[in-house]
C-alpha cells in the first residue's frame, strides 16, 4: 500500500473525529465544521484503493468477500455492541439495531441513521461499493472506458436525485438514495480514475513545480468550498441546484489533487514518514468508529468536558483504544480473513 493513502486515510479519520468535536468549542459553524467532508476523502481513497482489482479485471469473489467481511465487520460490530450499552434506551433501540446489523441505517430517517453513532451513515455505501467491484471489473475488462462512462452517467443521476430529494429530516425515496450508492458512487470513482492518472504518471518526471500547484489548487478549492459552507450552511447548499448536487463530488475532486503529488513525495525511502502513515492508516477506523462514544461515556459517568481539554482528553482516549483494539481485533482478523482467501484460491 502507498504510504501516501495511510497517512491520508487517518487525517480523513481525523477530520471526520474533529468536525464532530467542533461544538466542544462553539455553537457557531466554523471550519471545523467542514471537516466533516472527511468521508469524501475516505470516498475517494476507497475508489483509489480498489481501483486496481477492477482495471485488473479479476476477482476471486469467494476469497474477496471474506477478506472484506474480517477487514469491516469484526470492528464495526464490536463498536455496535458498546454504542448499545451505552445509548439510551429508547422504545425502537433494540429495532434500530438489528437494522445497523445488517447496514440498514439509513434506509428510513436521519433520527436512525445518527441513533447511535452519526459517523456510522458511511458504511452501508462503502459495503454497496464492494459489493458492485466485481461487477464493475468485468465491465472494465470488456469496455476500457466503462469508468469513465459511468461517472458521466451518475453525474447526470446525482442532479436528478438533487433535483427531486427532499431535505433530510422529511427524506423522500430520492433523499435516501443520495446517501447510498447511487448518489455518491462519483466520489469513489474520482478514486478510480485518480489511480489510472497515477499510474500514467509513474512513468513520467514530475517537478515539484507541479507538486505544490496541485496541493494549492486544492487548497484554494477547499477553502472557497468552506468559505460557502460556513457562510450559508447545508440551507444554502440546498438552495443551489448545482452545489446541492456536486458539493461533496467537488470536495472529493479536491482531495484527490491534494493526494495525488503525496503519491511522489512519500517514499518508501522516507522510513520515519512511512512509520508515521502506517500508524494513520492502522488508527483510522478505529477513530473513525469510537469517537463518538467517548463523549457518551463521559456524560455518563457526569463529567461533562469542553473547549481544549474535552478534544484533547477524548482524542487521546481514542488514539488509546483505537491502538488496543487494532492489535487485539482489527489485525488478527484482518490476518484471518487473508489467510482464509489465500487458502481457498490454492
Amino acid at each position: 500500500m502507498n504510504p501516501a493513502i495511510e497517512l491520508f486515510r487517518g487525517i480523513a479519520a481525523w477530520m471526520v473525529l474533529t468536525s464532530h468535536y467542533a461544538y466542544l468549542f462553539t455553537s457557531e459553524r466554523t471550519i471545523l465544521n467542514f471537516l466533516w467532508t472527511g468521508v469524501d476523502f475516505f470516498f475517494v481513497i476507497s475508489g483509489f484503493v480498489f481501483a486496481k482489482n477492477i482495471y485488473n479485471g479479476k476477482f476471486a469473489l469467494i476469497p474477496y468477500f471474506i477478506r472484506r467481511f474480517c477487514r469491516i465487520y469484526p470492528l464495526y460490530f464490536f463498536s455496535l455492541l458498546l454504542y448499545y450499552l451505552v445509548i439510551a434506551d429508547a422504545p425502537n433501540k433494540t429495532i434500530i439495531f438489528i437494522k445497523h446489523l445488517f447496514f440498514l441505517q439509513t434506509t428510513a430517517s436521519i433520527q436512525e441513521t445518527f441513533f447511535f453513532n452519526a459517523a456510522y451513515w458511511s458504511l452501508p455505501v462503502e459495503v454497496e461499493f464492494y459489493l458492485c467491484l466485481p461487477l464493475f471489473a468485468i465491465l472494465t475488462a470488456r469496455y476500457k472506458q466503462f469508468i469513465l462512462l459511468l461517472l458521466i452517467l451518475f453525474l447526470f443521476i446525482k442532479i436528478g436525485l438533487a433535483y427531486y430529494s427532499t431535505p433530510t429530516l422529511q427524506p423522500n425515496n430520492y433523499t435516501i438514495l443520495t446517501f447510498h450508492l447511487p448518489g455518491l458512487l462519483i466520489e469513489f470513482l474520482v478514486g478510480t480514475l485518480l489511480y489510472k492518472i497515477y499510474q500514467y504518471y509513474q512513468k513520467v518526471e514530475l517537478s515539484k513545480y507541479n507538486h505544490i500547484f496541485l496541493i494549492m489548487t486544492s487548497f484554494y478549492l477547499l477553502y472557497r468550498l468552506s468559505r460557502f459552507f460556513i457562510e450559508n450552511g447545508e440551507v444554502g447548499i440546498e438552495q443551489h441546484i448545482l452545489l446541492k448536487a456536486y458539493f461533496n463530488f467537488f470536495c472529493a475532486v479536491a482531495y484527490a489533487i491534494l493526494l495525488f503529488p503525496f503519491f511522489f513525495l512519500i517514499t518508501m525511502q522516507q522510513t520515519k514518514i512511512v512509520k508515521l502513515c502506517m500508524i494513520m492508516g492502522n488508527l483510522s477506523y478505529g477513530v473513525y468508529l469510537f469517537h463518538n462514544l467517548i463523549p457518551h461515556l463521559f456524560a455518563q459517568m457526569g463529567y461533562i468536558l469542553t473547549g481544549g481539554l474535552a478534544y484533547f482528553v477524548y482524542s487521546i482516549i481514542v488514539i488509546i483504544m483505537s491502538l488496543l483494539l487494532f492489535y487485539t481485533l482489527e489485525e488478527p482478523f484482518r490476518r484471518l480473513g487473508k489467510n482464509w482467501g489465500s487458502y481457498l484460491v490454492k
